[in-house]
């Protein structure tokens, strides 16, 4: 009786080790797949649009710039929108003045960030650096036709990029984002 009850359980531990191995990895699958639909990936793209045109001449050497959305983001599997079009965003910068001797000046749009529909915050890589003109070649040449006066050409500045209004850019996902 006693051999009867220990094969019992024996099977009985069988059987409930075999059905916890079968119908866990089923389960923490449906979690997963029902999670990606709030997941906004990491690497995930989006097209960004300036709002206004943006001359930083007269501005700081950082800032922002204000943008939106373009197109609506879906969630990693693709079945829910995330971050909707028109969504504002605001893009980081970076500016190098231009300077005297016709140096150039140097804009790079560093990083952005927007918000989800439950408005967490989403941070977004960018990598876009634009030059102004350089009037390097004009200086010299002033410099060296009209010497000594044309020193003064030195003076000289050279020009800052613009971003004409409804510039756009891409960008993507830092992290990922999950929305509730």
């Amino acid at each position: 009786m006693k051999n009867e009850k220990d094969l019992l359980r024996s099977i009985l531990s069988a059987m409930l080790a075999l059905f916890m191995i079968l119908v866990a990895p089923i389960e923490s699958m449906a979690q997963t797949a029902a999670s990606r639909n709030k997941l906004l990936e990491g690497g995930t793209q989006m097209v960004i649009r300036i709002n206004d045109g943006f001359d930083p001449a007269n501005k700081t050497e950082a800032g922002t710039i204000n943008a939106v959305v373009e197109t609506d983001v879906y969630s990693a599997d693709g079945t829910q929108v995330l971050v909707k079009a028109g969504t504002p965003a605001y893009i980081e910068y970076t500016a190098e003045p231009n300077g005297t001797w016709g140096k150039e000046g140097k804009l790079c749009l560093t990083s952005a960030f927007t918000k989800t529909i439950d408005n967490k915050q989403v941070p977004l890589r960018l990598g876009s650096c634009k030059n102004g003109g350089s009037k390097l070649g004009g200086v010299i040449v002033l410099s060296v036709l009209f010497f000594p006066i044309g020193l003064l050409s030195g003076l000289m500045k050279g020009s800052m990029p613009k971003i004409a209004k409804g510039s756009t850019f891409n960008a993507s996902v830092m992290q990922d984002v999950v929305v509730n």
